[in-house]
């Protein structure tokens, strides 16, 4: 869609099945790393997009190295006025990542119809002219809701999240909830040039690393 990728970076996953969140959150206190709260802890809602055929979320499943998802995120409540949406693509290149971010306009989301208010918030946005013809190939797939707690390493090089309450819902016609994902999914994130230290990190993590997508997760609970 775009020709620049900006702030790549490595992101690995550790899932954990077993602890609870508040032992997963005293773990990552006690680390050698020293990791802090860097942000208070919010809830994140997000809406994927995707193709009528699914295309990303069979990338993903695929291993196709060169992949995308689209969402449209916002924190705090899932329902009302939805007054600091963002578009995000974020795409993947190997094994790194990138982000993009654009902000739309305010919508409301009443527990009704997604389709609707998602497309005129697309539709009334400034966005790139390629994003935009890219986004008409895209409908709202999932919506997915959890807890995040956020933190950054002593040294500033890592940051860390811990993700929880992980609740899904089918979009089309309208909202309907799915099952949840009771795991505490931890992600580190790293710049390159860091990357020949993050073994300093992971290898202290108890948690398996885990290919795991949010969105694959909810589009298999459908």
């Amino acid at each position: 869609m775009t020709a620049s990728i900006p702030s790549l970076r490595y992101e690995l996953k550790f899932v954990a099945n077993g602890p609870g969140l508040n032992e997963v959150l005293a773990f990552v206190k006690r680390h050698p790393s020293a990791f802090r709260e860097s942000y208070p802890a919010r809830a994140v809602n997000n809406i994927y997009l995707d193709s009528p055929g699914r295309g990303d979320y069979h990338d993903h499943v695929n291993g196709v190295g060169n992949r995308s998802k689209t969402r449209i995120r916002w924190y705090g409540e899932p329902r009302g006025v939805i007054e600091r949406p963002t578009l995000e693509r974020k795409v993947k290149r190997g094994v790194v990542s990138g982000k993009e971010n654009h902000p739309l306009p305010v919508f409301c989301m009443n527990g009704g119809s997604v389709n609707a208010p998602v497309q005129a918030a697309i539709s009334s946005a400034k966005l790139p002219e390629m994003l935009q013809l890219a986004l008409r190939q895209r409908e709202p797939a999932l919506f997915n809701r959890y807890h995040r707690h956020y933190f950054v390493s002593g040294d500033g090089r890592f940051r860390l999240t811990v993700d929880s309450g992980l609740k899904f819902a089918g979009v089309a016609p309208k909202i309907f909830p799915l099952p949840a994902n009771p795991a505490v999914i931890v992600e580190l994130k790293f710049g390159p040039e860091f990357a020949d230290d993050a073994s300093l990190v992971t290898n202290v993590m108890p948690f398996r690393v885990a290919r795991f997508s949010k969105y694959v997760a909810g589009i298999e609970r459908m």
